[in-house]
């Protein structure tokens, strides 16, 4: 298989692979919504399905406006960018921005992925966070690391929520990052795709502290869980008119438009503001539920994580088991992350997919199927029995090794 196949993707094609053998898998691979999107959003996809001319850029005028009423303040007004996707308007913004271009590590797969297919390594900063820290900015830091960089055009990408560590940043936590980063007058990218799946909901964007100096990114492939829907949005402040045009010309030279029957489907859901936002908070509540029956389980164990409070991810440090993990000739996340396949039938994604080293693996809690509208309780048996022989082997492989050193 192709080295060159995102990591999280990759994760899907092994889990296709086990299951036409009949091999049953315990899946914490690609970060995919099982939870069945709403049968509203459904229904407009069928009622828009005709709808086959092409768009602009800035996407059909009804889903335009609906994004600029959900963005717009008095006092700040943003232009719109509609892709098929977020993950094609990052390409984008990292094509298209001139100048040193910041990614926070553990970042997501794409972030680095997309800057060595652009070849602007020269041009990419990687802030790394530490678990010591429960992976947050350590402000110190981050503001020497602005400050020796403050004579040069800079792009921060700020994923909060984050994948692959599950953590949402605190308002107060918020707006002293973005003190820094006007005080150093840095341009961000807020990627917001988990902002609605926060267990809490009233985390804010960055922007509200930073609106003149930040991008806002979502779409519909994760609150909504229609990632195959492929529809995504960028929202500039007008004081970025500049760059806003300079990426408006290259989306029309990389794609015509964005899927259109998805567009109109989309703003209807969108203006359906409590069937939309009842889905994403009952959504928020089912992981924030998975989230502490998982962790109940790691607690037994010396795995070190830090208990996240958004989306369903948690990223897992195995340090304290390295002594046995490097007897078995484990000594990274990749060698760990097919051993546990091979040996446990667990599927995972290496640490070194999110750009750091060590013994870390993410796990996603997907392994599951879920409307919103059912009656009955989740089953989310598959994840807890992989996590339990997860525990329970590393528990004897410990002991094994004090028998036996």
């Amino acid at each position: 298989m192709s080295e060159q196949i995102s990591s999280t993707l990759k994760a899907k094609i092994i889990l296709e692979e086990y299951r036409e053998k009949g091999i049953n898998v315990y899946n914490f691979g690609l970060g995919e919504n099982p939870i069945e999107q709403p049968n509203y959003y459904i229904e407009m996809m069928r009622k828009y399905a005709h709808k086959k001319q092409y768009a602009q850029y800035d996407g059909i005028t009804e889903l335009n406006q609906t994004l600029k009423n959900i963005y717009n303040t008095d006092n700040n007004k943003y232009d719109i960018l509609v892709g098929n996707g977020l993950k094609e308007l990052l390409f984008i913004l990292q094509l298209a921005f001139n100048g040193k271009i910041i990614h926070i590590t553990p970042s997501w797969v794409s972030y680095k992925e997309q800057i060595d297919a652009l070849n602007k390594n020269d041009n990419l900063i990687q802030f790394e966070t530490h678990i010591n820290d429960q992976y947050r900015i350590d402000l110190h830091k981050f503001e020497t690391m602005l400050k020796w960089y403050s004579n040069s055009s800079k792009l921060l990408f700020f994923n909060n929520p984050n994948n692959p560590t599950g953590i949402a940043y605190s308002n107060d936590e918020l707006e002293q990052i973005a003190n820094i980063i006007k005080k150093y007058n840095c341009f961000v990218f807020s990627d917001e795709i988990y902002l609605n799946l926060c267990y809490e909901q009233n985390v804010k964007s960055i922007s509200h502290f930073i609106p003149e100096l930040t991008i806002r990114g979502t779409s519909v492939s994760k609150d909504l869980g229609c990632g195959g829907y492929r529809l995504g949005w960028l929202a500039f402040p007008k004081n970025l008119k500049q760059f806003y045009n300079k990426c408006t010309q290259l989306s029309s030279n990389i794609y015509s438009c964005a899927s259109v029957p998805t567009q109109y489907a989309t703003n209807f859901m969108l203006l359906n503001k409590d069937e939309h936002k009842n889905h994403y908070i009952q959504s928020s509540k089912i992981y924030n539920s998975i989230a502490d029956k998982i962790c109940s389980i790691l607690n037994k164990s010396e795995l070190i994580y830090v208990k996240p409070n958004a989306a369903w991810y948690i990223f897992i440090n195995f340090d304290h088991y390295k002594t046995e993990l490097n007897f078995l000739h484990i000594f990274d996340g990749k060698d760990l992350s097919i051993f546990l396949l091979n040996k446990l039938k667990i599927l995972t994604v290496p640490g070194e997919s999110f750009n750091i080293n060590g013994l870390n693996l993410r796990f996603s809690f997907i392994d599951f199927k879920y409307n919103i509208d059912q009656t009955d309780d989740i089953d989310i048996s598959n994840m807890l029995e992989g996590m339990n022989k997860l525990v329970n082997y590393l528990n004897l492989i410990k002991t094994k090794y004090k028998l036996n050193p």
